[in-house]
């Protein structure tokens, strides 16, 4: 039955190859629903703003790191702005990711110095909350994206979690 309605939540139509399909299965359950989980608990529980992200950038000078698509830790590079090397072999970033490097690490320097990741010029990083579920998407021009894998997630949910 899970197999069933996983093909309806994430029709193989709906991508490039069907892989990619099941690599977001994979992801949702093993870290995307987890972490919108916890976010939901944490709006009920603490007055602090909560804050959600989904990096979406695609390495564009490298064929192959391009295939990876946004890889877990992918935005680590990009925060810590090491886009020298990536996977332990050189990489020459292009002038869009070297501004989104900048972008994202200004984002984390305001959060981490009061609490808030929002500046000026740049896209308003949206509080989380249990009901739109705002997120902003990182990628060379972040927006907010509203009840990201929600579906998804209510159900992959209700399975078995290890």
């Amino acid at each position: 039955m899970w197999l069933i309605t996983c093909s309806r939540i994430y029709p193989a139509s709906a991508y490039d190859m069907p892989v990619y399909a099941l690599i977001d299965v994979d992801s949702d359950y093993g870290i995307t629903c987890k972490v919108r989980n916890v976010a939901l608990a944490a709006t009920t529980e603490h007055e602090s703003p909560i804050w959600r992200y989904l990096f979406t950038h695609r390495f564009e000078n490298d064929s192959v790191l391009n295939e990876y698509r946004a890889f877990h830790a992918a935005e680590s590079y990009f925060v810590f702005g090491n886009l020298q090397n990536v996977l332990d072999s050189p990489y020459a970033p292009t002038a869009a990711e070297v501004k989104l490097s900048e972008s994202l690490m200004e984002y984390w320097a305001r959060f981490a110095a009061n609490g808030n990741p929002n500046g000026p010029h740049q896209a308003d990083w949206p509080h989380y909350d249990g009901k739109r579920e705002l997120i902003l998407e990182l990628d060379d021009m972040p927006k907010p994206l509203e009840r990201y894998q929600v579906p998804q997630c209510d159900y992959l949910s209700t399975l078995p979690q290890f």
